[in-house]
């Protein structure tokens, strides 16, 4: 679980490849799959706030028998939603382990794991999950159909169709829907959760071709100087042209 969150794999559905990842994956794809289900599970299913409540004897989780399902209205809002499992702590588990220590130190070597790796509510409501980036929540919620409230049979009592859609941010592909009371939890996803903003550093420029190498060319200075006219020669040249015009 621990080495599963350190990677990020694109499944191939075959269980038993080996995972090429760095950090090293000690496993195969099954094993990854495990790890990554488990993950999706306790952080995308979710339930309407008090349909489920710790029994305080034997602390196991039970149905309450007073819990009214919410109106359509009501569940638009994400507060109105929890988390149906404990979440996955850095060791991988959902409850820390009993140190090794003298019994005497185990209440104070506990303490210090849960105050270096703490636990929260079991039902708290996804409003509380980390947002993702810039307050962007984790969960989207909107309502979808015809919202129009119906009467029944019943006196005073209405219905609404409409439906109820809400869906993970943070392990993109996880949706919950709900109607009339009912609701589930589906994910068609490629097992990748939407990690914050990293360091992604630019490619280089390509590397860019020789110049083409110019044909030589006669040296600006000639090896011999061109001969010099003497200044006498000149002006009887120019007198010469005078007298035949």
């Amino acid at each position: 679980m621990t080495q599963a969150r350190q990677i990020k794999h694109i499944f191939t559905g075959d269980l038993n490849a080996t995972i090429d990842s760095n950090p090293p994956f000690a496993g195969k794809e099954r094993h990854l799959l495990r790890a990554t289900l488990a993950r999706i599970f306790c952080a995308t299913s979710i339930i309407p706030k008090g349909l489920f409540t710790i029994d305080e004897d034997t602390n196991e989780m039970k149905f309450d028998e007073e819990f009214k399902v919410p109106d359509t209205e009501t569940l638009r809002d994400p507060k109105s939603w929890g988390n149906l499992h404990q979440i996955i702590l850095k060791n991988g588990r959902t409850t820390h382990l009993a140190p090794d220590v003298p019994e005497e130190e185990q209440e104070a070597a506990l303490a210090d794991l849960e105050a270096s790796d703490p636990t929260v509510e079991r039902f708290r409501d996804i409003s509380e999950h980390t947002p993702i980036v810039d307050e962007l929540p984790s969960w989207t919620s909107k309502v979808c159909g015809d919202t129009q409230l119906y009467n029944t049979k019943e006196d005073g009592v209405t219905v609404s169709y409409a439906v109820n859609v809400l869906k993970s941010l943070r392990w993109p592909g996880s949706t919950t829907v709900a109607k009339n009371g009912k609701f589930t939890t589906i994910y068609v996803g490629y097992g990748l959760k939407r990690g914050d903003p990293s360091y992604n550093p630019i490619e280089p420029p390509s590397v860019q071709k020789d110049p083409e190498e110019e044909v030589e060319k006669p040296e600006p200075n000639p090896l011999q100087e061109p001969p010099i006219k003497d200044e006498v020669d000149t002006d009887a040249e120019k007198e010469g042209e005078g007298e035949d015009e």
